[in-house]
């Protein structure tokens, strides 16, 4: 299995690759996709791959963003080439033609809520402002997650438009009788049949896309934004014909992990486990948690049997939920679920990855008796992956300044990860060799496993 870590600004963004499966997780923020991931993708349709499934783990900006702009370079690709075969003028686009998407993994937010629902508002954008307003730290920190929610709601429904039957055809969700993907039976999903390649979804389960329907009709009947709405129907109106024919101060422990903090989307992010089976025999296991919960995560991993009550489970890598935020695993969690590689997509926006969780995790690796997970693997080295790094956010400061554009939140960015990193080369120094830090320094990262 091969996994390439591609930057995405404090989101997620990576290509999973699997004998002659690929599936992209998520596609990044728009700047992260037009600088980094659209030309990487250009350059891997050109050798000849497709993607055999993207999924949007939820519908935050950070992750659904990059996917909506992959659409909309494939649109405009559709239609230069249409154009191009009925001998009219038309100009190239000024980026390479991405790969073919054959499905969708989506839970769109049509399906979620009734064709009545209302029109779309801002209690998301009010909620964000009156969160912003507190001197809390962790108020304004949830502030700025519903204002992200807020700015990804139109995206949503664009890529429902995009990936329709007269537009770009992209089947959604087929593998779930094209109804919402979550938590059904126990069988696990092969994209080709014999491919060395399963997939079991361990999130979300029914109750959480229920909390999320009654979270969006809640959004969708307050009327207050009305340039949003107004915006996002002139879209709609525009793109309302199909393409053309042919086209288409607390303890540590009482800080992190706290459920009500994480915001309901979070909660129902789309999880995977990828399990790949090996030429000689065994299985090389990624978990793939999206924003989720440390909660879901094992309820998930318990409801397929692979792990018991009070039992811990080891695989190959653990991508870290939600960009490696306190809310979203405990201590508890990093002692039960150990692996040999863990990445973080974060840039240290929002600051993170969090320093607490980056100290518990290293805790139940290389901490004292007490805090050392009990799996037996737990004595083995393993790796902490970073799509970041303070060199690439000084290299995007430096452009930034050159073109007279601020550089604030980009310069709070770096402050925080530096602090991770230091927290990660001190634990390394100390790990006899137990520990490697792999971040990001040019190209992409690219992890084998």
């Amino acid at each position: 299995m091969k996994i390439t870590l591609l930057p995405s600004e404090k989101g997620d963004c990576l290509l999973i690759e699997s004998g002659d499966v690929a599936i992209l997780a998520d596609g990044g923020m728009p700047g992260s996709y037009a600088a980094e991931v659209r030309p990487f993708l250009g350059r891997f349709a050109a050798a000849g791959g497709e993607l055999d499934l993207v999924y949007v783990s939820h519908v935050d900006q950070d992750h659904i963003a990059g996917v909506l702009q992959l659409l909309e370079d494939m649109v405009q690709w559709r239609v230069h080439k249409h154009k191009v075969a009925n001998n009219r003028p038309s100009t190239k686009p000024k980026f390479d033609e991405p790969p073919v998407v054959k499905r969708i993994w989506h839970n769109s937010f049509k399906a979620l809520v009734p064709e009545n629902a209302g029109e779309i508002g801002t209690m998301l954008a009010a909620r964000a402002n009156t969160l912003s307003s507190s001197g809390n730290p962790a108020a304004i920190k949830l502030a700025a997650a519903y204002s992200n929610i807020a700015n990804s709601i139109p995206e949503a429904i664009k890529v429902s438009r995009r990936i329709a039957a007269d537009q770009l055809d992209i089947p959604l969700n087929g593998e779930f009788n094209h109804l919402l993907a979550m938590v059904r039976g126990k069988n696990a999903i092969k994209l080709k049949p014999g491919s060395k390649l399963s997939i079991r979804v361990i999130g979300p389960f029914e109750k959480d896309l229920e909390i999320l329907r009654d979270y969006w009709n809640a959004w969708l009947k307050d009327v207050k934004n009305a340039n949003a709405v107004r915006s996002l129907k002139e879209w709609l109106e525009t793109n309302r014909a199909g393409l053309p024919a042919g086209t288409i101060g607390l303890s540590i422990d009482d800080e992190i992990g706290r459920r009500a903090k994480v915001t309901e989307p979070n909660l129902a992010s789309l999880m995977l486990l990828l399990e790949e089976t090996k030429a000689g025999g065994g299985v090389t296991r990624a978990i793939m948690t999206g924003d989720g919960h440390h909660e879901d995560i094992l309820a998930g991993l318990q409801h397929h049997g692979l792990l018991a009550d009070g039992k811990g489970l080891h695989v190959d890598l653990l991508k870290i939920q939600h960009h490696g935020s306190e809310h979203n695993l405990d201590r508890d969690f990093v002692k039960r679920i150990t692996a040999d590689h863990y990445v973080f997509c974060a840039n240290g926006e929002h600051e993170n990855p969090d320093l607490r969780i980056i100290e518990v995790l290293l805790k139940s690796r290389l901490g004292e008796d007490h805090e050392l997970s009990p799996n037996p693997e737990a004595d083995q080295s393993f790796t902490v992956w970073l799509n970041c790094s303070s060199q690439y956010l000084k290299k995007q400061i430096e452009a930034k300044e050159k073109a007279g554009k601020s550089t604030t939140k980009l310069e709070k960015s770096l402050e925080h990860l530096e602090l991770v990193e230091k927290a990660l080369a001190e634990a390394k120094a100390e790990s006899g060799g137990k520990l490697k830090v792999k971040t990001l320094k040019a190209n992409p990262l690219v992890l084998e496993i």
